[in-house]
């Protein structure tokens, strides 16, 4: 294997180092894109063009122009545009095309890198229970865990909430399993110590989802394991596996609840999402085409509009969102850029021989979509980053030319 370019390994730092040093990481990005647009640039504007990302940001620009808050609206912009570019720059990066080597190696190192959020979500889980909290509450070593409040039993991980640890955790179990899917059915050369690694890392990142008592988060932690079980189905013991770990998530959801509230009826439909998703409904209806502008749901929402809230920033789905904030034209077109690239990685994967580092990029997408329905992380730029990293993954990935991967 030859040795990687330098730049090669300060993308793979900076993607790793997110949720540790975001700032550094940030930084490191920046440069990384600002060195790319000065090498490159008409190359990045014509791919962007290309695949829909000047349109998507002239419709964007057209709703902050009628915003009902200009500037929170223009503020917000740096929430899609800049990543727009990281798109550009990687779907132009020469490294990036000849194969998925690099794809790879990132994909290893972010996973093997969740593992100690996904132990500090257990210790914060096991301390959290009252009975025990009681008795560790003044110990310096637990501050991290009762410094930050959330209501009912879930963890963070020392991330910001625990939704943003759960879609994390979601990203880094769809790369595990589409990098296990890979050892299983090609029978990769890879070192039993590294599978063992990426096993436990993608094992403690389930786990680490069931600790942040995120719904959303286990439900689509259970439909990747069930297009893994589905894509491993020829191997009985991956299915016997499967039942276990699905079994083991019931019975403790059943005993536990979700972050400590019980299981029932109520909780689904007295869910303060519902009553957000009729609020953003009925803003759509008022503004359909260019929307409030970004950040105008949180403008225009009633304090206590929803129960126990006198504040709210998003109506906890990505599509709903889009629309009132952007308008229902530039929230298809949204759908239509990402979908294409989405679906484009999918057809590749059906057509082409198995290729287990788009699969596992396209695992890792699917939780993010699945997670998108149920709320709206794109606030925090360690989630973006990732999620806009996975896209522009697939779309390369999509494009190359089929690799050996036995190497």
């Amino acid at each position: 294997m030859r040795s990687a370019p330098w730049d090669d390994w300060l993308w793979v730092s900076a993607l790793v180092m997110l949720p540790f040093a975001s700032y550094l990481s940030l930084v490191m990005l920046v440069a990384l894109m600002l060195t790319a647009l000065y090498q490159r640039l008409y190359p990045i504007r014509q791919t962007l063009w290309q695949q829909g990302y000047g349109l998507l940001a002239l419709g964007l620009l057209i709703s902050a122009c009628f915003a009902v808050n200009p500037s929170d609206a223009w503020l917000q912009l740096a929430n899609f545009l800049p990543y727009f570019l990281l798109v550009g720059v990687l779907a132009t990066a020469p490294r990036f095309r000849p194969s998925s080597l690099l794809f790879t190696t990132i994909a290893q190192a972010l996973v093997l890198g969740s593992l100690p959020f996904s132990l500090a979500a257990l210790v914060e889980y096991i301390v959290r229970f009252p009975s025990i909290a009681v008795q560790v509450t003044d110990w310096q070593m637990f501050q991290w865990i009762f410094d930050v409040s959330f209501a009912g039993h879930r963890a963070h991980g020392g991330l910001s909430h625990p939704n943003i640890l759960s879609n994390y955790l979601i990203v880094v179990f769809g790369l595990g399993l589409g990098l296990l899917l890979g050892k299983l059915r090609l029978q990769l050369r890879q070192s039993p110590q590294l599978t063992l690694a990426i096993a436990t890392a993608t094992g403690l990142a389930g786990m680490g989802i069931f600790f942040t008592s995120s719904r959303n988060g286990l439900l689509a932690e259970v439909v990747l394991l069930c297009v893994a079980g589905y894509l491993a189905r020829r191997y009985r013991w991956v299915w016997f596996l499967g039942l276990a770990i699905l079994s083991t998530m019931a019975m403790g959801i059943l005993l536990l609840g979700f972050g400590g509230r019980a299981l029932d009826l109520a909780l689904f439909t007295q869910d303060p999402r519902v009553a957000a998703w009729q609020i953003a409904m009925n803003l759509i209806h008022q503004r359909p085409l260019v929307g409030w502008g970004l950040g105008g749901f949180s403008h225009q929402y009633v304090p206590f509009s929803v129960t126990d809230h006198e504040r709210l920033f998003h109506p906890h789905n990505l599509w709903l969102y889009l629309a009132c904030d952007t308008g229902i034209p530039t929230m298809v077109l949204f759908c239509w850029v990402i979908g294409r690239a989405y679906l484009t990685g999918i057809r590749r994967l059906m057509l082409a021989n198995y290729n287990p580092i788009l699969l596992s990029y396209l695992l890792a997408f699917t939780g993010c979509i699945l997670f998108a329905l149920f709320d709206v992380t794109l606030f925090d730029a360690r989630i973006n980053v990732l999620s806009w990293f996975l896209i522009a993954a697939i779309g390369v990935l999509a494009n190359n030319k089929p690799v050996n991967h036995q190497q």
